[in-house]
Parts: structure tokens; C-alpha cells; sequence
């Protein structure tokens, strides 16, 4: 199987077997560079069932987040500007207006959108994630320092975010695109 995933595309296809899965990689690497080991478990890539279908042209990474907006806004009124400051941009803070909803549809953003760089909430700050609206009402990313670091690592070229709110719960999604892609990947 491991020397299945050094030949080409057109070889790999030859020997697919129909019989066995479809194991697809995700995006939490650079161009490039081989899928970590790790990722698979204690066996590693050598004890999935099938070959890795390696990516090909454009790859998405999803991340998704949901929050009840009471839990945000427990939070906010124990804590306020801490909590503003530590979580939030000027930007942020001034477009949502203290509003739990708002703030809690930023906040399952930002989740989202570090699912989607595959670090979790562990490898960036909060800040480094800004979520505003552009005068269509439209969310748009900004990132920075850490965040900006893994998706130039990453090969991202775009990232985009829809968010929901509800009176109890907001949602968000985020898409990273990776374009640049190396001949070697």
C-alpha cells in the first residue's frame, strides 16, 4: 500500500481495486509534503483498508460550529471587555454592539474557520481570526500571525464563512480554499 502512494496518478488508478474503499485525505498539510503518519492512528497509513485518494487540483477544508448564544452571553456579562479583548477585534466588537447573537455567530466563526486550518481553537488566537461584514452584510476573514502563517502553509488562497443566528443558537461554516498546489503533492 505505501508504495501504492509513491506512483503516479494514472498508475494508481490502474491497480484501484473496485472492491475496496474510498479513503480521501484531509487538507492538513502543505503542498508537497507527505501525509503525516500520525494522522491515520497507532497503525498509521499502513493499516487503512485502501489506498489514499491523494488531492488533485482545488481542495476545500470544512469547518463547522455551532454555540447556544446563552453560554456567550453568560460570559460576556461576567466578564465584558476581558472577554471582548480576548476573543474579538475593534472591528468585531464595534459591528456587533454588544449583542450576544452577533457575538456568539463571530465566535462559532472563528471555530470554524480553525477546523478548517486543522489546528482547533490550540494552534491560533482568537484575534488572528477576524469575522466582519462587509456593507452587503456579507462575512468576510481577515486572518493574522498564526492563523495567516498556517494558511500560507497550507497553500489557502481564499477562505469563506456563512454564519446563522437564531435567538438560542448560532452557526457558522467555513471553507478554505487550496489552489497552489505543487506538481510533487
Amino acid at each position: 500500500m505505501v508504495a501504492l502512494l509513491g506512483r503516479s496518478i494514472a498508475e494508481r488508478e490502474l491497480t484501484m481495486d473496485d472492491n475496496l474503499p474510498l479513503i480521501f485525505t484531509p487538507l492538513v498539510r502543505q503542498p508537497g509534503v507527505p501525509i503525516p503518519d500520525w494522522l491515520f492512528g497507532p497503525a498509521g497509513v499502513a493499516g487503512l483498508p485502501a489506498p489514499l485518494s491523494l488531492p488533485q487540483g482545488v481542495n476545500v477544508a470544512v469547518g463547522i460550529d455551532i454555540i447556544e448564544v446563552g453560554r456567550v452571553r453568560k460570559v460576556y456579562e461576567r466578564h465584558g471587555e476581558r472577554f471582548l479583548k480576548r476573543v474579538y477585534t475593534d472591528m468585531e466588537v464595534r459591528q456587533c454592539r454588544g449583542k450576544a447573537t452577533r457575538l456568539a455567530g463571530r465566535f462559532a466563526a472563528k471555530e470554524a474557520i480553525s477546523k478548517a486550518l486543522g489546528t482547533g481553537i490550540h494552534g491560533v488566537a482568537w484575534r488572528e481570526m477576524e469575522v466582519v461584514q462587509l456593507r452587503s452584510g456579507r462575512p468576510t476573514v481577515t486572518l493574522h500571525g498564526n492563523a495567516k502563517h498556517r494558511a500560507q502553509l497550507l497553500g489557502i488562497s481564499a477562505f469563506d464563512v456563512s454564519i446563522a443566528d437564531l435567538q438560542e443558537f448560532s452557526i457558522a461554516i467555513a471553507v478554505a480554499i487550496q489552489t497552489s498546489l505543487s506538481s510533487s503533492s
